[in-house]
């Protein structure tokens, strides 16, 4: 088999178990401080993602590539990694919503009530009625957490994009 060629299947499923439950830890923590309004506090959440997914990025081009990466298979092990971190992250958030904090459910639903009306203060009962039962189908612990798997994901194909503009180094030696 090629150099280029192997498989990033067995690094990228190791690196994203790493990477969820770094994840998975810092969210507990948030949880235990009570920071997990604080939109700051969740965001430096992409920070921890983008910095796994470039030393995972970086490891597999050392390690596993011989120090030679194309961009295409920089991106394709950062997203892998993201899928994998993804999924720990969809079943921790469906344990968090539906066992944990089942209060966040009625929360969110308060906040979005809250933004309707204050983006659009004449709205009627029934408009308002309508809005929130579209609110409702998404605020599910299923629902919120098959939307933190795909968010993640996305966000991981994002951030391994540009990771691996900068990880990439092709091997000039080949004929």
């Amino acid at each position: 088999m090629d150099e280029n060629q192997k498989s990033a299947l067995k690094p990228s499923l190791t690196s994203g178990l790493i990477l969820g439950v770094i994840l998975i830890v810092y969210s507990l923590i948030l949880y235990i401080a009570d920071l997990n309004e604080n939109t700051w506090a969740a965001s430096f959440s992409y920070v921890i993602t983008a910095v796994v997914l470039y030393f995972a990025i970086v490891n597999f081009r050392d390690k596993e590539q011989n120090g030679f990466l194309a961009y295409g298979k920089g991106v394709s092990v950062g997203t892998l990694t993201g899928l994998f971190a993804s999924v720990l992250l969809a079943i921790f958030t469906y344990i968090y919503v539906a066992y944990i904090d089942t209060s966040i459910l009625e929360t969110m639903i308060v906040n979005a009530e809250e933004s309707i009306i204050e983006s659009n203060p004449n709205i009627g009962d029934a408009e308002l009625d309508q809005a929130l039962g579209i609110v409702e189908i998404f605020n599910t612990p299923v629902m919120m957490s098959i939307m933190a798997g795909l968010w993640y994901t996305i966000i991981s194909l994002v951030f391994s994009l540009l990771i691996s503009i900068f990880a990439k180094q092709e091997d000039t030696n080949i004929a």
